[in-house]
């Protein structure tokens, strides 16, 4: 999974109206009421009225010949997210004959996920086989989501399923060594690693699966478990686990045997030949948030965080990546996590005025509410920003606000966030492995979920570092679309979630 992951419907119909916006054409407004009726279409579009979205585009493309095609791929695609096929199909049939070769990457995608809506994965083939893949980013990630769907419907799930990895016995090295802090004060976060990673070493099949060697880096020391590790004849190392054991064997490994570190190093520039880096950053997904909200219009707002070392890098990554792209964070709140109330910093930073018996106001400058800290900490945060009246300004987290818990997360609805597939996709192939690892240890998943995921992914990326595969595509794995960056760290792309009724649903 993954670029900002996006709905690829909402990413789609956000670069149309870029390719319609910025095309030098006046748009005609209906002279009794002067509405910005294109930027009404995409509100409702973002809040999910689709088909109002949709009749917004039809009143647009009868007001708008110059750019009528545009507006009936754009209604096409919202009658989809709408459920309304036919009326999709009608949207898709006005546009005119001359859109294949004006706009055929747009008219090839809508006219492909119109086809999956009709469950014909071999018509959405046929689509998508009449262009190349898209350069855009999020046109080529739209792209591979289709055929992915495509595949799926016509019976081949193994072009772009999220379960599928290249897992043939000459993909892997005989022998993988796994260290891991399996002991001493990080034992339960390196056992759910392992566990992960062992769940995926069974889902291979028994006669393609390579020897696992586990080291544990605290009853040795890192370096004593790494020369051991090599000595025992490992073609490939995953691990260690903590930044300090990273650090200290990042020296130690050699250009022969690839190393999966599973932290980054400080210094992304100074990592050695064959040494690669995988991470649960909380920071990226800060930069995810950031780079969503200027996909969304939204660029300026306020940050609450909490007190302390890992509040402030969070902060910074977000207001970075934020500011880099042209917004803005207008304010900063910082709470305690350890209260229970947060009325005074919610008042002061949202700058909550009203006298006694009559509404109260907040500032009008901020177009969203980006939170970060704990679950226990956010269902309360966001059920008081909704008690001090600032319930309609839209909220966004990383995923660190969300655990399972449906009959605990009311409090949460609406709040924004991306995650890994593994918490919220409704993929078959991820519910599976998913359900299939709650099984095998019901009792130790609940707080170590995404812990699991990253075990489970750790495995099934050797054999594309061994093959030098992510150098030139991603892969989809359980904790996200996963690609190979300059500095040899794998970089994730998330799915998008809001919590309705206490659970998350895919955006």
């Amino acid at each position: 999974m993954a670029v900002i992951l996006t709905s690829p419907r909402l990413t789609l119909g956000m670069a149309l109206c870029l390719c319609v916006l910025t095309s030098g054409c006046s748009l005609v407004q209906p002279v009794a009421e002067p509405v910005d009726l294109p930027a009404q279409a995409q509100s409702l579009a973002a809040s999910g009225r689709h088909a109002d979205a949709a009749r917004a585009y039809q009143q647009l493309a009868a007001g708008t010949p110059a750019q009528r095609d545009s507006y009936e791929l754009l209604s096409a695609e919202q009658w989809v997210a709408a459920g309304q096929v036919a009326a999709a199909e009608q949207a898709l049939a006005a546009v005119s004959p001359a859109a294949r070769t004006t706009q055929p990457t747009s008219l090839a995608l809508v006219s492909a996920e119109v086809a999956i809506a009709k469950k014909d994965g071999a018509r959405a083939n046929q689509e998508l086989d009449s262009i190349a893949v898209p350069s855009a980013p999020d046109l080529a990630q739209n792209y591979r989501y289709l055929r992915h769907e495509a595949a799926v419907l016509t019976g081949h799930p193994e072009g772009g399923t999220h379960a599928q990895m290249p897992l043939t016995a000459a993909g892997f090295p005989d022998q993988i060594a796994l260290l891991l802090p399996l002991s001493g004060r990080a034992e339960a976060v390196g056992t759910a690693v392992r566990d992960g990673f062992i769940a995926a070493y069974f889902e291979q099949d028994a006669a393609s699966r390579p020897r696992i060697r586990i080291y544990d880096v605290v009853a040795d020391t890192v370096s004593g478990a790494y020369k051991q590790a090599i000595k025992d004849g490992a073609g490939f190392i995953v691990g260690p686990l903590t930044k300090e054991d990273v650090a200290a064997l990042a020296p130690l490994s050699t250009a022969g045997t690839p190393v999966l570190a599973l932290n980054f190093l400080a210094d992304s520039g100074k990592s050695p030949a064959n040494f690669y880096q995988f991470a649960l950053l909380p920071e990226d997904e800060a930069r995810i948030v950031a780079r969503r909200l200027v996909g969304d219009g939204k660029m300026k707002g306020v940050a609450l965080l909490p007190d302390g070392e890992w509040g402030s890098r969070v902060g910074a990554a977000f207001a970075d990546e934020l500011n880099a792209l042209g917004g803005t964070v207008v304010d900063r709140g910082r709470y305690d996590p350890n209260r229970s109330d947060y009325a005074d910093i919610i008042k002061q930073t949202l700058q909550i005025h009203g006298a006694k018996g009559e509404p109260a106001t907040h500032r009008g400058d901020v177009d969203f509410i980006f939170v970060a800290g704990t679950p226990s900490a956010e269902r309360l945060m966001v059920s008081q920003l909704k008690f001090h009246f600032a319930g309609d300004i839209p909220v966004y987290a990383t995923s660190d606000g969300f655990e399972p818990n449906p009959g605990a997360n009311n409090d949460l609805d609406g709040l924004m966030f991306p995650d890994m597939p593994w918490m919220v996709s409704s993929d078959p192939a991820i519910v599976r492995i998913r359900d299939s690892v709650h099984a095998a240890w019901p009792t130790r998943t609940t707080r170590f979920d995404r812990l699991y995921a990253f075990g489970f992914d750790a495995y099934r990326l050797v054999p594309a570092l061994k093959g030098n595969a992510l150098h030139d595509t991603e892969i989809a794995g359980v904790t996200g679309k996963l690609r190979l960056d300059d500095h040899n760290r794998i970089r994730r792309d998330l799915d998008w979630a809001v919590i309705k009724d206490g659970s998350p649903a895919e955006l």
